[in-house]
């Protein structure tokens, strides 16, 4: 004979406690979850604004910011890459504009690179507002760092899906 088996009112008790209790975690997660999802595009469109308006003082050439390249690579967190349309650019060639957080004295520095497979890595200069912070900068980060990500530019693109 098979026995039942029974709850006592304190078990219940108990156990509806902690059913409310992980339900509201679990939900709360799900919420977190959902609003990282829902920021993404904001988050890419907002480094997208910033690449153009580095690009837009760029002296050698005219850039037009096209379309957010996933990377799969774990640099994904400190660097976005973007399809670039060149003004008056008669072979059709693929251009890059990469916005990288570099570490410095000063703490992280968002600097954006334009990449091309025949002309190779160029920096276009920082992402931040004001110039007299970028002549700080440009003293606070050393050659041997920005030839490092000149570096890994062709590296990171390399990680893209657009190859």
């Amino acid at each position: 004979m098979m026995r039942k088996f029974r709850l006592d009112n304190e078990t219940k008790k108990i156990l509806k406690f902690f059913s409310i209790f992980f339900g509201m975690i679990f939900g709360m997660c799900m919420l977190l979850v959902i609003f990282t999802v829902l920021a993404r595009n904001s988050w890419k469109s907002g480094l997208a604004l910033e690449v153009q308006h580095v690009l837009d003082s760029y002296p050698e050439a005219q850039y037009t910011v096209g379309k957010y390249l996933e990377l799969d690579s774990t640099l994904s967190t400190s660097t976005a890459v973007y399809s670039l349309l060149k003004k008056d650019d008669r072979k059709n060639q693929k251009y890059y504009g990469i916005i990288v957080r570099i570490p410095s004295i000063l703490g992280p520095v968002p600097a954006v690179f334009v990449y091309n497979e025949n002309t190779g890595v160029r920096f276009a200069g920082y992402a931040i507002d004001n110039g007299k912070a970028s002549d700080t900068v440009d003293k606070q980060i050393s050659n041997s760092v920005m030839n490092y990500w000149e570096n890994m530019i062709p590296k990171i693109i390399s990680k893209t899906n657009s190859n």
